[in-house]
């Protein structure tokens, strides 16, 4: 029989473990590039840094991620929390050098591709299928507060105490994650193979779920202009407070996820992907004509509250339409196209930015938002209602 209840032990523990892991992760985004300039490093080094740690954990993602259906999650989850742990040693003791921070970035790329597809797997397992969109939610949120906290306090330890402090900070975070992963119990088995499998396309990615991969990736695309360019195209406006921007909008991610999975009671998931990805390019579209803080803030609001809704019901959907011995490499699947949308959204939407202005910019990444729901329209083989 079917355990329908939602706060299992696991459940608990595989939240609080991804939180203070998620923790470090948003600190280093943030901050990581403020110390490689402090430490004279160049904006060339930045960006190395950061197309080191995406290449490096698609890499490992590709390679490693039928891993976490052969080997178990929690093998997986273990070892993975244990080498980001170790990438925040590597940080601590090559703090100083900007050769070090750049092979520890890269290395981190290794750790994370191994770790951050494992959580979520787990989730899938725990949770009962008919309350898989209410977990998701809360995962979601164990990972967007500290998106929240994170740049602030770990900017306070950084400037205010020491550089140190941060990095020991940050490592302690880890270490606390490394606890929770061992308290975890797998209620996973994995299927043993009668035969061997050779090394296949289908062993990396799953193709079953290559659809809606698709729509997470263009929406990503679509997405990365608001992520790397609202805060540069509401100065360029001469709009003040755009620092509150992002603050604004995860508040607005949190708030949704709290009530996502009640909407399923009056309107059918399909359609809430539907109306989440149209939300979400109305949003963008905003965004290309807003001239005004408020109207900056709402276009944050109403993005945050999209974006929440089509991804938690989508990946839902990708998640209860494969079968327990594929959902690691679904997840991971996810994960790469998630990615490689940002990725390659951020150079395009740079060139467009830089040589046809912001409006044009925002105005072509709602145009692609838009596209996704057309893809959308084309996947046929969603899981039931759910």
């Amino acid at each position: 029989m079917e355990n329908n209840r939602l706060w299992s032990k696991n459940f608990v523990i595989i939240n609080l473990c991804t939180m203070f892991a998620s923790f470090t992760n948003y600190a280093y985004i943030y901050i990581l590039p403020v110390h490689m300039l402090h430490i004279s490093g160049s904006n060339t080094m930045v960006g190395l840094m950061g197309a080191g740690l995406t290449i490096v954990g698609l890499i490992t993602r590709l390679a490693l991620s039928p891993l976490i259906d052969k080997w178990g999650r929690k093998p997986m989850l273990v070892m993975g929390v244990i080498l980001f742990t170790l990438n925040s040693v590597g940080y601590l003791l090559l703090r100083n050098s900007v050769m070090g921070i750049l092979i520890m970035r890269c290395f981190g790329g290794f750790t994370q591709g191994i770790f951050f597809p494992v959580p979520p797997t787990i989730i899938s397992d725990v949770a009962p299928k008919g309350k898989l969109v209410d977990a998701l939610g809360i995962f979601g949120i164990a990972c967007s507060l500290p998106a929240i906290l994170s740049p602030v306090l770990g900017m306070y330890f950084y400037e205010n105490i020491s550089v140190t402090a941060f990095f020991i900070v940050t490592w302690l975070s880890n270490m606390i994650s490394v606890g929770f992963s061992f308290f975890y119990k797998d209620e996973y088995k994995p299927v043993p193979k009668t035969e061997k499998r050779s090394f296949s396309f289908n062993s990396m990615l799953e193709t079953s779920v290559i659809m809606p991969c698709i729509v997470f990736f263009l929406a990503l695309f679509g997405f990365s202009a608001v992520n790397n360019f609202a805060i540069a195209c509401g100065e360029s406006r001469g709009i003040a407070g755009m620092s509150l921007f992002f603050t604004v909008h995860n508040i607005a991610i949190v708030a949704t996820r709290l009530f996502a999975a009640r909407f399923q009671k009056f309107i059918p998931s399909r359609k809430l992907i539907y109306a989440g990805l149209g939300v979400i390019g109305v949003g963008t579209l905003m965004m290309a004509f807003a001239g005004s803080f408020f109207m900056m803030v709402a276009a944050s609001v109403i993005m945050g509250i999209g974006g929440t809704i089509y991804a938690q019901y989508l990946q839902a959907d990708i998640l209860l339409r494969v079968a327990e011995d594929r959902k690691g490499v679904a997840t991971s699947t996810l994960m790469l196209f998630q990615d490689v949308g940002g990725g390659i959204g951020a150079a395009a939407f740079g060139v467009t930015s830089q040589y046809l202005g912001y409006g044009f910019t925002f105005i072509a990444a709602a145009a692609v938002t838009f596209l996704s729901m057309v893809f959308m329209a084309k996947d046929k083989n969603t899981a039931p209602r759910y």
